[in-house]
């Protein structure tokens, strides 16, 4: 997400790739004979009214990952971090990759239907380490914010390797491919953790949503858990 001025309608709720990654819910498997028909469905069949742009913002996502110094495992552990244990969201390890490439050749011909162009469904504006519009200054302005936010998985009890792992690929995700991105990532750990957040904390999730242009549900998806 990169232009929050034009695209801010498609970012009401979740969007991209985390979007696509909650939507896996426990009865995905009833009408999808996997994840990639589940994900080709969601965006297709079963959300006709999808509008174009909310398919780029997750092209856009998709491309970002795929073309990252995100090693395989933390890819997964990303996509992992979208889920619940009870939600049975399909796992990509060791193909990281591949799935990435084989999303993208079903979900670039849904956007191109829709009328995208080639161009916008390819390439997409560099962020890490020199975007020059105001819209990637801003992300990596907000990088130091967003990986001090990932201590949030940290509550100083049980840290298994899971939490580990995942505070470590939402920070590399943040330095390394876009702030932004790692932080719609770390909204989705936190729900998949149960995380608890005091009412501060959760008031600092909603400045740095407000700062990325979101709009007023993609972090509230989150204040259950404030106490």
């Amino acid at each position: 997400m990169h232009d929050p001025a034009a695209q801010h309608e498609d970012m009401t709720f979740d969007f991209g790739v985390t979007e696509l990654g909650t939507s896996f819910h426990g009865d995905w498997i009833l009408y999808a004979d996997t994840a990639l028909d589940h994900a080709l469905a969601y965006l297709g069949g079963r959300n006709p009214g999808l509008e174009p742009g909310r398919v780029l913002l997750l092209i856009e996502d998709v491309l970002r990952l795929r073309d990252s110094d995100l090693t395989g495992e933390e890819l997964s552990v990303l996509w992992r971090a979208t889920g619940t244990p009870m939600d049975g969201q399909p796992e990509i390890g060791g193909k990281e990759r591949a799935s990435v490439d084989r999303l993208l050749s079903l979900i670039v011909p849904i956007a191109r239907a829709r009328g995208a162009s080639e161009d916008a469904c390819t390439t997409y504006p560099v962020c890490v380490p020199d975007g020059a519009s105001p819209a990637t200054v801003e992300h990596r302005r907000r990088t130091a914010e967003v990986v001090a936010m990932v201590g949030l998985l940290d509550q100083g009890g049980d840290q298994d390797t899971r939490s580990a792992a995942t505070r470590h690929a939402l920070m590399r995700c943040a330095e390394v491919v876009c702030a932004e991105l790692a932080f719609r990532f770390l909204l989705c750990a936190v729900n998949s953790f149960g995380t608890p957040l005091t009412p501060a904390a959760y008031e600092r999730l909603e400045h740095l949503a407000a700062a990325f242009g979101y709009g007023p549900h993609v972090v509230d998806a989150v204040k259950y858990l404030v106490s």
